[in-house]
């Protein structure tokens, strides 16, 4: 049975350098780099979440350029994998009305925690068929209630340097390379 990854590109609820919740913006290279990554791995689908009106046809302006670009070039791809959401709960609702059940919330963040579960197991229970859906913050993380909330907490990527505080495209490259590759 083939992995079932969804991943959730999270611009609220986040939080800022002092660990207010914010809603953070929408950077065109998260959402193009994260739609080639949707196209080279075997994600049902890359949403990105952000309530913000003007933020969501940004998004949708990003994923019209990048599917049109792809009629020019064919390696770029179509950007039919990436999606608008104003809230993790429409996330849900969406897959578990399309796939038939409520996914896995596996919730990231650089922080360490005695509560994490290592990338072994998690790429077990994804490769036995458990569908999964993949959290990562923008800004300086997601909120505390929305790592609470998971039902799976991730270990931190860690490559033995002792520093971790990665841009959002990097780390969901690593993050799903380390899931799916």
């Amino acid at each position: 049975m083939a992995p079932q990854l969804t991943v959730a590109l999270v611009h609220q609820p986040v939080v800022n350098r002092q660990g207010e919740e914010i809603t953070s913006t929408v950077d065109h290279f998260d959402v193009m780099d994260g739609s080639r990554l949707a196209l080279a791995y075997p994600l049902w689908r890359l949403y990105v979440v952000n309530r913000i009106p003007a933020q969501r046809a940004l998004v949708e302006r990003l994923i019209e350029h990048g599917t049109a670009a792809a009629g020019r070039d064919e390696a770029r791809g179509q950007f039919h994998k990436t999606v608008w959401a104003p809230d993790l709960d429409t996330v849900i609702t969406e897959h578990e009305h399309e796939r038939g059940m409520r996914p896995t919330i596996v919730a990231t963040s650089a922080q360490p925690d005695a509560r994490t579960t290592s990338f072994a197991t998690v790429r077990t229970r994804l490769h036995d068929g458990e569908p999964m859906l993949l959290l990562v913050g923008k800004a300086w993380g997601l909120a505390a209630r929305v790592l609470d909330q998971a039902d799976v907490r991730l270990d931190p990527i860690d490559a033995g340097t002792g520093f971790n505080h990665l841009s959002v495209r990097s780390a969901m490259a690593i993050l799903v390379d380390r899931l799916l590759g």
